[in-house]
């Protein structure tokens, strides 16, 4: 309020003001062209015209630094006006708009790489446009409906869950952090196979290098890993990306495979209820060799189960 009474007075700007705002102030002319106005207006303080000023011990009425996130808010609202108000906006699905996530994700990579920040300010924000988008989409939704607030409410809570040491004020090491992000990864998922929600969309590469980390990381003896997926052969006659895909898949079968069968083996003999894997717990390197499926596996009582392998 205070601002707004002194810009009734004589006003000079500096030159990096928005032609918007002097627009509103008509009487109000350039720094450059000389005078000494009562007020000078600027949002540059290290301008010449400004240290100047304040070393001469005129008083400096500065607003308030928005908060970190106040962009973001504007950014929904955006959005929400091109949903009701654009035609283009308002035909598209979720699918229809996912087409453009891979390649702004690549695009968000190369800008990773480049070191550029204004590139990588840019990617950032067609990033951040898809989650906006299809939040907004799913906003629409006739079952199940939900908007941007409760994708921040699920990361809030996934973050509360995964670092809640950190959140709390406490100064954990690097090795409790990452010892507490797995604990709470495995409390969210509940997970029955340590194949669960890996996503097979993404690059099979990619796809592979994270299958062979969570089977390694649960007790799978390396050379468990068949050699298709640990070296990718490039042709112009095979289909490398196809090849590798289905190679790991055929792994991840394995392994699920295995943890039926080591889950079958644990069970009691008078038990009555299928083998559960959500029950399993930790798996040894001997449970994964004997367990492990081979050519001559077959099924016991509804369960797929291997013959045990000769070298366990």
């Amino acid at each position: 309020m205070e601002a707004l009474k002194v810009l009734r007075q004589q006003v000079q700007y500096t030159e990096e003001v928005p032609a918007a705002l002097t627009r509103l102030l008509p009487a109000a002319r350039p720094v450059r062209a000389g005078g000494n106005a009562t007020v000078l207006l600027s949002s540059d303080p290290t301008h010449p015209a400004i240290t100047a000023r304040l070393a001469a011990g005129d008083r400096l009425i500065s607003i308030p630094h928005p908060q970190c996130g106040e962009r973001l808010i504007d950014a929904v609202a955006a959005m929400d006006e091109l949903r009701t108000a654009g035609s283009w906006e308002a035909a598209q699905t979720h699918v229809s708009v996912s087409r453009y996530l891979l390649s702004q994700t690549y695009a968000l990579l190369d800008a990773l790489r480049s070191a550029d920040a204004d590139q990588l300010r840019e990617e950032l924000g067609a990033l951040l446009l898809q989650v906006l988008f299809q939040a907004r989409i799913a906003q629409d939704a006739p079952r199940r409906p939900f908007t941007i607030d409760d994708v921040a409410d699920t990361l809030i809570r996934k973050l509360g869950n995964r670092r809640r040491g950190v959140l709390a004020g406490n100064t954990p090491s690097f090795q409790e952090q990452v010892a507490q992000w797995e604990k709470g990864k495995k409390a969210d998922k509940q997970a029955g196979s340590v194949m669960h929600d890996l996503f097979h969309g993404q690059p099979a590469l990619a796809l592979a290098q994270k299958v062979i980390e969570r089977a390694v990381r649960a007790g799978l003896p390396m050379d468990l890993v068949p050699a298709r997926l640990t070296s990718v052969v490039v042709s112009p006659d095979i289909d490398a990306e196809g090849e590798l895909r289905a190679a790991v898949l055929e792994f991840m079968d394995s392994v699920r495979r295995a943890e039926d069968t080591i889950a079958a083996r644990r069970r009691a003999p008078d038990a009555t209820e299928e083998p559960d894997r959500t029950a399993l717990g930790g798996i040894s390197e001997r449970e994964w060799r004997m367990c492990w499926p081979s050519v001559g596996a077959h099924t016991q009582s509804g369960v797929r189960v291997a013959k045990p392998r000769d070298d366990a």
